[in-house]
């Protein structure tokens, strides 16, 4: 297939980082493919600041509470991305994470025939068929022309259900060194992404901090100016200087700890080798429908990916600072962090995995 015009889609702060990474190697193998996206800063940025279809910022919208109140953004979203891949028709349309939105659009590229005429679609993360929905796999066998999984136990299940799904590890392990610990340094917390994180996990976790009697270093997106988030922690009760306020998990350094919400960061911080306790919280009614239809015993990638509690995961009314008080403090005694830290790079590090997905998703 002869791959000249490229859409790829990330619809979260974590997608937009491997958005970047994808376009990065893109533009290696072919510096005149034509790309147009939806996604934010970090894919703004190797893109030399070309503004997307529709911004990230409008889209990372995650809980079945929040995504209702936010259905008329939705909708504009979704009739500006099909307007967008109705006029230029891509050779390779690439949808990052982001399941339940990426895979809706794939049944619709499908039924508008997109693939008949020649269209290949490929989806980056696969969905977490094995946590819940599981008929999802239907779906990624019929709509899509391969999936890119980024945890190893997902190629053989998708393989088996019929769908192209090479394993060429987890662009993590290549982007995170090991390093960053420090016993005696401060406290880094990272809340979240999205608007609802941030209400639900930063006076929590401004208030451990304060009990584990630790200095803080907020970690925040990238896509959020230093200003604009000092401003939100301030309006959740935090007073944080500019000089606290950080980014760029991959590269942290001098902490002795941090508390994650679940999401990529919990692997970032991992492989950086600093000891962490996951913890999230989110509204009654998404956590109560959750609890009904997820299959798995772990939220972090980290217990994913070994299959056992290697970090403690404080999730909703475990999410209060007497409990991650706790867990932090077993967090820096735990006499296997060195070996798990090292058995989790081994489980996903096959080298820069973006080139070779990169290579395949062009001679679909």
């Amino acid at each position: 297939m002869a791959v000249k015009k490229v859409f790829v889609l990330a619809g979260e702060a974590s997608g937009d980082v491997l958005g970047a990474e994808f376009l990065t190697a893109l533009r290696a193998a072919d510096p005149h493919v034509s790309i147009t996206y939806t996604g934010g800063p970090a894919m703004s940025a190797v893109l030399q600041g070309q503004a997307p279809r529709v911004s990230m910022e409008k889209m990372a919208f995650m809980g079945f509470a929040e995504v209702l109140r936010h259905l008329p953004q939705i909708w504009r979203n979704d009739q500006t991305i099909k307007r967008a891949l109705l006029q230029e028709r891509p050779d390779l349309v690439v949808l990052i994470d982001y399941p339940g939105y990426g895979l809706r659009l794939a049944k619709w590229l499908n039924a508008q025939g997109f693939r008949r005429e020649g269209t290949r679609v490929v989806q980056l993360v696969s969905p977490q068929f094995w946590a819940w929905k599981l008929g999802r796999l239907a779906t990624l066998k019929a709509c899509f022309d391969a999936v890119y999984p980024l945890l190893p136990f997902e190629s053989p299940l998708l393989a088996k259900a019929g769908v192209v799904a090479p394993y060429f590890g987890h662009p993590a392990a290549f982007r995170v060194p090991l390093g960053g610990w420090d016993p005696q340094g401060p406290i880094a917390l990272l809340p979240g992404s999205r608007t609802q994180e941030w209400a639900q996990h930063v006076p929590i976790f401004a208030a451990t901090a304060q009990a584990l009697g630790r200095e803080v270093r907020w970690y925040r997106p990238a896509h959020i100016p230093p200003g604009a988030y000092q401003k939100i922690l301030a309006r959740l009760g935090v007073t944080a200087s500019l000089e606290t306020i950080h980014c760029g998990v991959p590269s942290m350094q001098g902490v002795s700890g941090a508390l994650v919400a679940s999401g990529t960061a919990t692997l970032e911080v991992a492989l950086r080798g600093i000891p962490l306790v996951v913890a999230y919280k989110t509204s009654r009614l998404s956590y109560e429908i959750g609890k009904r239809v997820i299959r798995v015993p772990y939220i972090s990638l980290v217990n994913l990916i070994l299959d056992r509690p290697a970090v403690s995961e404080c999730v909703q009314d475990r999410c209060v600072p007497d409990i991650l008080t706790q867990a932090m403090a077993q967090a820096w005694t735990r006499p296997d962090w060195v070996q798990t830290v090292a058995e989790l790079r081994q489980a996903i590090d096959l080298g820069d995995p973006m080139p070779k997905v990169v290579q395949h998703a062009r001679s679909l």
